[in-house]
């Protein structure tokens, strides 16, 4: 196991995030409120990756417990092809695939890559995927949750999924996916995105005290932090991330909306986002984002100077704050900037679009925020 994974597992979760207690949400809050998963399923405990796969993608209602590491790295094969460099400079920068016009006007580079990070494992309807001991792992691929409901995701790990190239593989996507809660899961040394919902609708989704950790040895902008993080671009997206401890990121937390019919709702709320040297929130066209009670702690730009098109209604002083209770009945929590550069987006209008939708959800998660 690396290092850094072993200490995670091993430290009281207080010492590594200053006070951050990944155990303070122990059900569903937020969108994903409603997520009962696998309850009254069978319990199965897949004995390899094959096994696995076939729980994941069924048409059950299961209880899947991981107990071991389901390695799929090697399982599929390598690939070389031509790519390019992202950026080289030095030592631990990322290659890429050619693909969606990343590498227009970048030097070329033979790319080799492991095949299975590529494409993820389907997970199906009325499932409950859940760690025992701290030894659920699962390397070199990631999950889809496709045209599927009902998913929990518990006390996991998903790491090293091509982390040197960009384009060869995510770890956790939703894609037409409807009441899905993502908790205690470990997410380490990915190439592309650690979070991604695609162009379709993803309601009922919450992702509450995950560790999201960018530390790498090979990143976009060859500093050891990864830019890849989160992307949020459904037609209408409703994501609650809640109580998630962000470690040495470079970007995207989160990317969202971005092309003409994206319409995310994101309450980005009491989550400790944890040093950036780059850029932090990017609101792009069609992206409501509400960021309450959250901590970010050493960030060279808490928002993307250069984002453009979306809503963010950034809750930093106490009006802003009061402001909530025309709205939800009650005051919104305020940021935290710790070191961090101050500066100011607040669009009532998000407000208003929250208002909209799940009041409980909304509400709910305002309650349950640990921070």
């Amino acid at each position: 196991m690396n290092s850094y994974l072993l200490l995670v597992c091993l430290l009281p979760i207080a010492v590594l995030a200053g006070g951050w207690n990944r155990n303070c949400i122990r059900k569903p809050v937020g969108f994903g409120y409603r997520t009962t998963g696998g309850q009254g399923g069978k319990t199965v405990t897949p004995r390899n990756i094959n096994e696995l796969k076939n729980y994941l993608r069924s048409n059950q209602k299961l209880i899947i417990i991981l107990d071991r590491t389901y390695d799929f790295t090697n399982s599929e094969g390598w690939a070389t092809q031509t790519g390019c460099y992202f950026q080289r400079c030095g030592h631990g920068f990322q290659e890429s695939l050619a693909h969606a016009g990343t590498c227009n006007g970048r030097s070329s580079a033979r790319v080799k890559y492991a095949k299975a990070g590529t494409t993820e494992l389907l997970i199906g309807s009325n499932k409950s995927i859940i760690g025992k001991n701290g030894k659920g792992v699962i390397k070199g691929k990631g999950l889809r949750i496709k045209n599927a409901q009902n998913v929990i995701i518990r006390d996991i790990s998903i790491t090293d999924i091509n982390p040197e190239v960009i384009w060869a593989g995510d770890a956790l996507a939703f894609d037409n996916a409807q009441n899905v809660w993502v908790n205690g899961v470990t997410f380490a040394r990915i190439g592309r995105q650690h979070l991604v919902s695609y162009q379709s609708q993803n309601k009922g989704i919450t992702v509450s005290s995950c560790l999201f950790d960018g530390t790498s040895k090979n990143s976009a902008l060859c500093d050891g932090a990864h830019y890849w993080v989160w992307l949020f671009w459904g037609t209408h997206d409703e994501i609650t991330l809640i109580n998630n401890h962000v470690l040495n990121t470079a970007g995207r937390t989160p990317h969202a909306g971005g092309w003409g019919r994206a319409q995310p709702y994101i309450h980005l709320i009491g989550n400790y986002m944890d040093r950036n040297p780059h850029t932090g929130i990017e609101p792009k066209t069609g992206s409501y984002i509400l960021a309450e009670g959250n901590v970010f702690k050493s960030y060279a730009n808490v928002i993307d100077p250069r984002a453009k098109g979306g809503h963010l209604a950034m809750i930093n002083t106490s009006q802003q704050a009061n402001v909530c209770k025309k709205y939800f009945g009650e005051a919104c929590k305020v940021n935290s900037l710790q070191g961090s550069k101050s500066i100011t987006w607040f669009e009532e209008g998000v407000l208003k679009a929250f208002s909209k939708l799940d009041r409980n959800a909304i509400n709910g998660a305002r309650a349950a925020s640990c921070l």
